[in-house]
């Protein structure tokens, strides 16, 4: 059994976990089966499915705050789950403040919600933390198709031994979102990038050609386009310091240091979207939910999305941000809790939320809302943007820091950069 959490964090209420004193009795998840038991999908083919309609009782969903249009979103597929499971009933728990920190400390006290939102970037110390249930037991016994999800999404919450501890709720790549009046024609290679680029500097009121963001949240998508690693093939060792990683790295600092990109708080901007919206940049470098933002905030400006240039690789390559819904080996109600997973992420559920113009499906069955067909492209031939390496914020914290010196020193050199993020990740991989 992976070890669990032995320090508790020491501060926060831990709140009681909701019990369903009236929920009929199912079979529960058997993640203390005995290992000669074979599994659900070596079941006669005779045996029929778990029903989850089967299921009553009750639930509570943890999630961190929200934008009152993803509360909105979020608020319509519950509404549909009640229509569809009238027996179930959900309760809604907004984890304020830091929720990654909250729900340590809930996983501390062994009482976390039922279902909750689990962020790509943490998954994996959670798994190893031995904070989640694992899902296989479930998602074989009731038969639950996770062959529609793309694959890079729902690999982050699988791991290495195979087992499933979370299902994708949603996912997000990173595309080029771009001014139309200023670019009529988006550039397609990164050498077309630089061109349109340098073209533009000085151009009307533009503080900047493009908001470029100091982190690997978006450097890692430039350092894949032009061959740079993060690990080895197999993970087990950094790669940022081969003489590829370090020229790619080199290559993306060299776009502040030329004058083409700045951050947003250089420009006095909160984020790469509210730079692109008050005319201070004509690119930027954003997921989905620039959408949302632009149409609602800046209505006016003539923008849309393409994909990512192709840089020295040669073939198109993107990064890709997700968050699943998880259970606790200790959530009170894991019965329902599945329940309302499967249908959250499910064809139908998942349909209604991402319905609501603030999400991007995770799903290749779900249609896509309009206006995140790019978005939803890149998912083809994204890379995880985070997650896949144990430890990451710690990594990107690292490089980030790194990276900012340099910009703010004015020495533009890869070296400290590299030389600051192999140490981390090194130090992550125990090596």
């Amino acid at each position: 059994m992976l070890r669990r959490f032995s320090t508790l964090l020491i501060g926060g209420v831990l709140l009681a976990a909701c019990s369903s004193n009236n929920a009929t009795p199912v079979p529960s998840a058997a993640s203390q089966a005995p290992a000669s038991q074979a599994p659900a999908s070596q079941a006669p083919a005779s045996a029929a499915p778990w029903d989850p309609h089967s299921v009553s009782g009750e639930v509570t969903i943890g999630q961190w705050s929200s934008s009152p249009a993803e509360q909105s979103a979020l608020a319509s597929a519950l509404a549909a789950f009640s229509v569809e499971y009238p027996n179930i009933k959900v309760t809604q728990e907004v984890i304020a403040g830091d929720y990654r920190a909250q729900m340590i400390t809930r996983f501390g006290g062994h009482n976390p919600p039922d279902l909750f939102y689990v962020n790509a970037e943490y998954a994996q110390d959670w798994v190893d933390e031995g904070f989640l249930q694992p899902l296989d037991e479930y998602i074989d016994r009731q038969g639950f198709d996770t062959s529609a999800f793309f694959p890079k999404y729902l690999d982050i919450f699988t791991a290495p031994d195979g087992k499933i501890y979370g299902l994708p709720k949603d996912g997000n790549t990173i595309a080029m979102g771009y001014n139309s009046d200023l670019v009529p024609t988006p550039p397609t290679t990164m050498d077309d990038l630089v061109n349109l680029a340098t073209s533009l500097k000085g151009t009307g009121n533009l503080k900047a050609p493009m908001c470029l963001n100091p982190g690997l949240d978006r450097g890692l998508g430039f350092m894949y386009a032009q061959g740079g690693e993060l690990v080895n093939a197999d993970g087990t060792a950094e790669a940022i310091s081969t003489d590829a990683s370090k020229a790619s790295v080199q290559w993306y600092m060299d776009l502040f240091k030329n004058g083409l990109g700045k951050t947003a708080a250089d420009m006095g901007d909160g984020w790469c979207g509210e730079a692109l919206g008050k005319g201070d940049v004509a690119i930027a470098f954003e997921g989905g939910w620039l959408k949302g933002y632009m149409d609602s905030t800046f209505p006016d400006i003539k923008w849309n999305f393409a994909e990512m240039p192709v840089g020295s690789i040669g073939e198109p390559v993107t990064i890709s941000y997700t968050a699943a819904y998880g259970i606790g080996v200790d959530s009170a109600n894991k019965d329902q809790a599945w329940v309302l997973m499967q249908y959250l992420t499910g064809p139908a559920g998942m349909a209604i939320w991402t319905g609501g113009g603030i999400a991007v499906p995770s799903r290749s069955d779900v249609p896509v809302p309009a206006g995140f067909d790019i978005i939803v492209k890149g998912a083809d031939y994204a890379r995880p943007g985070s997650g896949f390496i144990k430890g990451y914020n710690d990594i990107q914290k690292a490089f980030q820091d790194a990276f900012t010196l340099e910009i703010q020193n004015g020495t533009y050199s890869a070296g400290p950069v590299v030389s600051a993020t192999a140490a981390s990740i090194t130090a992550q991989l125990g090596n």
